[in-house]
């Protein structure tokens, strides 16, 4: 199986290499790996690569930036950074940080102690809700709000500049204490304020890549070395990097998240979600305007369409009308058109009726508790999306409603995919029963007129043996014919197997007096090809319980692939070999081989090596699928070994009756016998047989055939 793609890890050790090989062999990717980030340019420019990883622990930041400029020109490749695991405290002068919100605890104490610049690039969800600035004012850190990005690093650095100097000058002029006469005369020293200072932390709304934000902190730290930044956040680092590879830009991953490398890039890269995700829609529903008004504000700067109602029945009317795909309803009682009240859960449940894919999310008064309690309980019951207790901060509920969307598209999206593979299941079920019937309808109406041709041909030539042009016809004629019958029986053995109606008359049987009669019948094939055949059957061979004619059929169908696939002067030898529960039975050729990356594949039907395609005269390719089914249908199985140019050993087992079984004598070893063949593992059980013996040493290699 060719992989989907390439992915080049660049600078990893091997702990990061044997973590990422699974999943990526699951995805049908193919791992490839460069000690360094030179190194990789080179294969970059010669090979062709979907992804190239980056270790940032062991690539330094000026290969990292190199590569990601790499990209941006050239393109054609998604681009990973894996970062280790960060030291987020502002007591470190490191690169940009990414900070996951909520903040974690006791990080803002860090902050409001530290005397650096300190600057965190919110995106825009926090920066609109307030949420990363009432943390700070509420952990009594002093900072100063930007919208932009634009300039903020010449206004860092000016503060910075000013808060030198003043120190500076508090060091420098080291106040006087005043003397008794100047006490006396009030004549202290004047000291004139010190200009205020605006923060050294800075929250500023960030809405670009994450290169933007790498470049800005490169920026910040050149102008003031002592400066520190983080990029905040409330999105999952694993969709922040799809929607980077969808955008080709790099994508940034905390090194443990490194075996969802091979996860993200389908799906950055996968055809099956090409359709652009539409604009959602959501329906606000509560008679609290300030609420109503701070959620709709938050959600329509960040593209949503919004509508808002204080009315139930409003609402209900507008879920009709057109699709929303979430509402975010009050819990408390809502005023309705007809002056009774009607409880968001009760609204919630009407609302699911019209639409059972609608997110809905429960906002509950916290006052009584009793209430809010039942409230949050049964909303869990109903499994809605989520539950919050007011007020609400605009940040925790934008968090939420994404979430729940983010979880809604991707249940729609299972259930498209999964509606495509069934009636693609569907339509190939239908291909193969079609297939299955036209086969048995032509073998069946092709049988007829053939066993005339047969027939006929046969006549002819007894009565054209005084005439050897005519006589040669006449052989042609059944020659052919022979072939054509052989070709529709293959058909009709397939039809049979794939409706389960192949039959097979299990008795008695004398496996040494089947052997014999298929080597009577292949000699004659042998002797024009000059191959040398032979068999080695042991001196005592027990009696089986067996179909004489398929058995018959599987030993000829091997011995005559391994006669046509073996040159002029090769040798073909079938092998019998008894072992206490299984009789295994094989054919051993000098013949062209099979090549690794085939051998899985021989037993499907129609399936002709490259090799054997350029030798075989007629067949379809089903001899082996066909002799496969039969040797299952006694209980046993089928196996291979080949070398590509050495040869092939097709081999099958038997089960052996225990009543013969039992009394059975040691057979005497065969002197054509070179070493003892391991039977494959059975794919089921045989009916009354014991288990298996301890295998014995696997027979040497050889060849080929379909």
């Amino acid at each position: 199986m060719n992989p989907k793609g390439r992915v080049l890890l660049v600078g990893a050790d091997p702990v990061l290499v044997n973590e990422m090989a699974p999943s990526m062999i699951g995805r049908e990717f193919e791992l490839v790996t460069s000690q360094d980030a030179k190194a990789a340019g080179v294969r970059l420019a010669t090979e062709s690569f979907s992804a190239v990883v980056l270790d940032a622990a062991r690539v330094p930041p000026a290969d990292r930036e190199a590569m990601a400029k790499l990209q941006k020109e050239r393109g054609g490749f998604a681009l990973f950074m894996l970062e280790p695991p960060a030291n987020l405290s502002p007591m470190q002068p490191l690169p940009l940080r990414r900070l996951m919100w909520p903040l974690p605890p006791g990080f803002l104490d860090q902050v409001r102690a530290v005397e650096v610049p300190v600057v965190f690039l919110a995106e825009q969800t926090l920066y609109i809700t307030q949420g990363i600035q009432n943390e700070l004012r509420r952990a009594g850190v002093a900072f100063i709000q930007m919208e932009s990005p634009v300039g903020a690093v010449e206004m860092l650095a000016e503060q910075a500049r000013l808060a030198d100097e003043q120190k500076r000058e508090r060091e420098a002029s080291k106040p006087k204490a005043a003397g008794f006469w100047e006490k006396l005369a009030g004549k202290e020293e004047e000291r004139l304020p010190e200009q205020a200072m605006l923060g050294k932390v800075a929250v500023i709304r960030f809405s670009q890549t994450w290169a933007d934000a790498v470049a800005l902190d490169a920026k910040l730290r050149q102008t003031i070395p002592t400066a520190v930044a983080y990029a905040v956040t409330t999105l999952d680092p694993v969709r922040s990097a799809v929607a980077a590879v969808k955008g080709g830009a790099p994508a940034v991953l905390p090194r443990e998240a490194a075996t969802r490398v091979a996860e993200i890039l389908t799906d950055g890269l996968s055809a099956a979600r090409t359709g652009a995700r539409e604009k959602e829609r959501v329906l606000i529903v509560d008679n609290d305007i300030p609420t109503v008004s701070r959620l709709s504000e938050a959600l329509l700067s960040l593209g949503y369409e919004v509508e808002t109602t204080n009315d139930g029945d409003e609402a209900q009317k507008l879920i009709q009308k057109k699709p929303f795909h979430l509402a975010a309803l009050g819990g408390s009682a809502i005023e309705t058109a007809s002056a009774a009240k009607a409880t968001g859960v009760r609204l919630a449940l009407k609302m699911r009726e019209v639409d059972k894919n609608l997110c809905i999310i429960l906002m509950m008064d916290q006052f009584p508790v009793q209430e809010a309690l039942k409230g949050v309980t049964r909303a869990v019951e109903l499994g809605l999306d989520d539950a919050l207790l007011k007020p609400i901060e605009a940040s925790r509920m934008v968090l939420s409603i994404q979430r729940a969307l983010e979880k809604r598209f991707l249940r729609l999206d299972n259930d498209r995919l999964r509606k495509e593979a069934e009636e693609s299941a569907k339509k190939l079920a239908e291909v193969n029963g079609f297939q299955t019937k036209f086969f048995a309808t032509v073998a069946h109406d092709v049988k007829n007129p053939l066993t005339a041709i047969l027939g006929y041909s046969e006549v002819l030539g007894m009565r054209l043996k005084d005439k050897p042009d005519e006589l040669k016809c006449a052989s042609h004629i059944h020659n052919a014919a022979k072939t054509l019958n052989l070709l529709v029986s293959d058909l009709v053995d397939l039809a049979a197997i794939e409706s389960g109606k192949l039959r097979v008359e299990i008795g008695a049987m004398d496996l040494a007096s089947v052997i014999s009669e298929v080597k009577s019948r292949v000699d004659v094939v042998a002797g024009r090809k000059q191959i040398q055949f032979s068999s080695a059957l042991p001196a005592v061979v027990p009696p089986l319980q067996g179909d004489p004619n398929r058995i018959g059929q599987v030993i000829q169908n091997l011995s005559t692939n391994a006669i046509q696939y073996t040159k002029e002067g090769g040798k073909v030898t079938i092998e019998v070999q008894v072992q206490p529960e299984w009789v295994i039975v094989g054919v051993r050729d000098t013949g062209i081989g099979i090549s690794k990356e085939d051998l899985p594949r021989v037993w499907e039907r129609f399936f002709q090596t490259k090799e054997a395609q350029t030798m075989r005269k007629a067949g379809f390719g089903l001899g082996l699928k066909i002799s496969r089914e039969i040797v299952q249908m006694h209980g046993g199985d089928m196996g291979i070994e080949s070398e590509l140019g050495v040869g092939s050993f097709f081999y099958f087992k038997l089960p052996v009756p225990k009543a013969a079984a039992a009394p059975a004598a040691p057979a005497a070893p065969a002197p054509t016998m070179i070493r003892q063949i391991q039977p494959p593992p059975a794919t089921q059980p045989p009916a009354p047989s014991a288990p298996p013996a301890p295998p014995a040493a696997p027979p040497p290699p050889a060849a080929p055939g379909t």
